[in-house]
């Protein structure tokens, strides 16, 4: 069965991201303080599971190392204009990328106090969305087709995973001639 993303945490999280693009992250709290702590939860959840997909989208699809943190925390706290007026750094980008969304760390290890508990993985979301995006897409429909993937992924069974790269990495079957 597939788990459908809560509507009223999906709301808020937009509404935070579009804070964050308009280099408000002051901001940010308001856009959840409707919210109750399960909902809330699941809007971090879904910030640090967005941030997961798109490092590994903008990697060719395969699970970044260090260097690959490295390069894209430095693009997230460089490329444009909200990330310069945020004030983003790229070690805290990396610290969050490498120790919660790609390690096994809490968010609440990495950043023990607000705002930055809150803030990380709804900015770094954010960012990654508008600098790693589609050509041609933007960043709003990128979001879309992430959600989308990752209510589908909660119905899969890890035995489906095999198939899944296969039909990643295998040429169509009208290409095989």
């Amino acid at each position: 069965m597939t788990e459908r993303i809560n509507a009223k945490a999906e709301a808020a999280l937009r509404d935070a991201m579009g804070h964050v693009a308009h280099a408000e992250p002051d901001q940010i709290e308001s856009a959840l303080s409707a919210l109750d702590d399960a909902e809330r939860s699941q809007v971090l959840a879904l910030s640090i599971m967005a941030a997961c997909y798109v490092v590994v989208d903008a990697c060719g699809v395969q699970w970044p190392d260090d260097a690959n943190l490295r390069q894209v925390a430095g693009a997230l706290s460089t490329a444009g204009d909200s990330a310069r007026q945020i004030g983003l750094v790229a070690a805290e980008i990396f610290e969050y990328l490498s120790r919660t969304v790609f390690g096994r760390e809490s968010l609440a290890d990495v950043f023990p106090d607000e705002p930055m508990y809150t803030r990380m993985p709804i900015i770094v979301a954010q960012r990654a969305a508008v600098v790693y995006r589609p050509k041609g897409k933007h960043w709003w429909e990128y979001l879309d087709q992430i959600e989308s993937a990752l209510e589908i992924a909660s119905a899969l069974d890890a035995a489906v995973l095999p198939a899944a790269v296969m039909r990643a990495y295998l040429p169509k079957p009208a290409e095989a001639r």
